[in-house]
């Protein structure tokens, strides 16, 4: 009767907590990842990319022809990235496909990418 009574004793709000407090480590655990890769691939047929690319982390952008031929190749040539949710707070919309985003960060590695090949940088030859 010991842990019942003192449950009793308590007032119902605080009990109520104590009683589900031991259950949040289970909710998150089946929350979400907004920021880890989604498994789907937009690149089928296509020349450069792996009918693959950005299904799970990779540096995807090694195939692709300024990576091959530069002779400094840009740093993101070898970082990894995927595809992401629209609500991971690092998503980029992808130009190349609508409706896909992709994340450096969720693959562990700096965006070095998105301001070098937007629209505004005038380059959409790389966007992805």
């Amino acid at each position: 009767w010991g842990p019942r009574l003192a449950m009793m004793m308590m007032p119902p709000l605080l009990a109520m907590t104590m009683m589900l407090l031991p259950l949040l480590g289970t909710v998150q655990a089946f929350a979400p990842d907004l920021c880890g890769c989604i498994g789907a691939s937009a690149f089928v047929d296509h020349p450069t990319y792996q009918d693959n690319a950005g299904l799970f982390c990779s540096a995807w952008d090694l195939s692709m022809p300024v990576c091959l031929e530069a002779k400094v190749k840009p740093t993101y040539c070898k970082h990894e990235w995927c595809y992401v949710s629209e609500h991971c707070d690092s998503a980029q919309p992808s130009i190349y496909h609508e409706g896909y985003y992709y994340s450096y960060k969720a693959c562990g590695f700096p965006d070095t990418f998105t301001h070098k090949c937007s629209p505004m940088a005038g380059s959409l030859t790389q966007a992805r």
